[in-house]
């Protein structure tokens, strides 16, 4: 059973601002990790290949799915009872 002070048992929950979601900011991070190493690449030969053009487009649908994903969020998620986060008993049904 998960102990933080959550509003997990409310029936509308809180909302917060999107620049507070983790879930943005780890998509930002991945999707910056991922471009930077093919940016860097291309600067240095001084050309973009299709390849690279083809996987940046990718990243960025993948950032753009789960923002999206996040923002149009309405039911709240559970973990496995051994992972952190509130477990499916929390959530009393």
């Amino acid at each position: 059973m998960n102990n933080t002070k959550q509003s997990i048992y409310s029936n509308k929950p809180s909302a917060k601002s999107i620049f507070a979601s983790k879930t943005l900011w780890g998509a930002v991070l991945a999707g910056i990790a991922s471009l930077v190493p093919l940016a860097v690449k291309d600067i240095k030969a001084h050309e973009i290949t299709v390849d690279d053009a083809g996987q940046a487009i990718l990243i960025l649908c993948g950032v753009g799915t789960a923002i999206v994903g996040r923002v149009n969020a309405q039911a709240p998620i559970y973990t496995p009872d051994v992972l952190p986060g509130p477990n499916k008993s929390d959530f009393g049904k």
